[in-house]
């Protein structure tokens, strides 16, 4: 994995669980000087103001949540901001994500920030709506992130991931019901992570309703290894081998075509839509209309605003434009692409 000057490497610390399992891969190969002392240290306060948190923090029901699922690079950060910008949500905050276990404790950040995201021209604002996939990550709970940790073990990661149980999500589950609590509108939670546990949630949360976005699977998978590949440059303690990240992409290629395929089997149209992210480019207005008038109920805004609320949303959001890419001769991705379009068919605007 060659060297990326324009990002530093940073540590991720969070939660005991997740410092046992960076150390059972043995010593780091990229660690900064005292990483060990700083790992345990971070574990040890992380656990205590966790305890202390789970005291204090507002909780509401969270039975309704609406997801928004795809495959990362598939346009779900564009989407999940211009949700959200619509108003009537409760989503988690890049601040909240990065410090579950004190986020409800100390509140927001004194001033306001925004970074560059590794892979994209895309920005990352500390108040800005982020992916609940960090916080679960950082609270100790199964994700596939850890392999951007050590990516020597993201195979292991994805095949626990890609299984059809999973763990109960206890701590990550106590963590947006305080985001629901916190924000006082309906929960709005998007990660990539979460496509792959689509029958839990469904199982955790009867009256989910999740937004799957579709994109090319060619360029999926193009973007997808410089955005794992970036990312790593930024999270990892050891290098990732070229094959590795190869071979998790495939798996993971073939694992959202058998979930897709499940809610194709398993869904009805009140609880998934399907949205394709060239329409979403093309046409941002009318799908942002078909998803508000598909997810129902927002808290205090009512369908008379809905003109005004994706007005707002639009002028505030950029979507950028997806880099074309030849769809690989590979079965796995040909497959997808076929499951995709019945997906579409199945799920998406004007068809029943």
């Amino acid at each position: 994995m060659s060297a990326q000057p324009d990002f530093v490497f940073q540590p991720l610390f969070g939660a005991r669980a997740l410092a046992q399992w960076i150390r059972r891969g043995g010593r780091p190969a990229r660690a900064p000087r005292g990483y060990g002392l700083r790992s345990s240290w971070h574990a040890h306060w992380f656990e205590i103001n966790w305890r202390t948190q789970l005291q204090r923090m507002p909780r509401a029901d969270a039975a309704d949540p609406m997801f928004i699922v795809g495959l990362w690079r598939s346009g779900t950060t564009a989407l999940h901001e211009l949700v959200n910008a619509c108003g009537g949500w409760a989503t988690p905050q890049t601040w909240q994500c990065f410090h579950p276990s004190t986020c409800f404790l100390t509140g927001p950040p004194a001033a306001t920030a925004a970074v560059k995201r590794p892979m994209d021209e895309g920005m990352i604002a500390a108040e800005g709506p982020q992916e609940d996939e960090f916080a679960l990550l950082l609270l100790g709970e199964h994700s596939l992130y850890r392999g951007l940790i050590d990516p020597r073990r993201l195979l292991e990661c994805g095949a626990v991931s890609w299984s059809e149980g999973g763990a109960p999500l206890e701590r990550w589950r106590e963590f947006v019901r305080g985001i629901a609590g916190a924000g006082g509108g309906r929960l709005l939670l998007k990660s990539p992570g979460h496509t792959f546990r689509i029958p839990m949630l469904c199982k955790l949360f009867p009256g989910a309703r999740f937004i799957w976005i579709g994109r090319h699977p060619g360029e999926v998978l193009a973007s997808n290894v410089r955005m794992w590949s970036a990312m790593m440059r930024v999270y990892a303690l050891w290098n990732c081998a070229d094959d590795v990240l190869q071979q998790f992409l495939r798996e993971a290629v073939r694992a959202c075509c058998r979930v897709l395929e499940r809610c194709i089997a398993e869904m009805s149209r009140e609880q998934l839509l399907w949205v394709d992210f060239e329409a979403l480019q093309t046409d941002p207005e009318r799908v942002l209309r078909q998803i508000l008038q598909f997810a129902g109920n927002r808290s205090s805004h009512s369908e008379r605003s809905l003109a005004g609320d994706i007005e707002t949303a639009l002028a505030s959001v950029p979507i950028h434009r997806g880099e074309r890419s030849a769809m690989p001769e590979d079965e796995s991705v040909l497959q997808l692409d076929r499951v995709m379009r019945a997906a579409r068919h199945r799920f998406g605007e004007g068809e029943g």
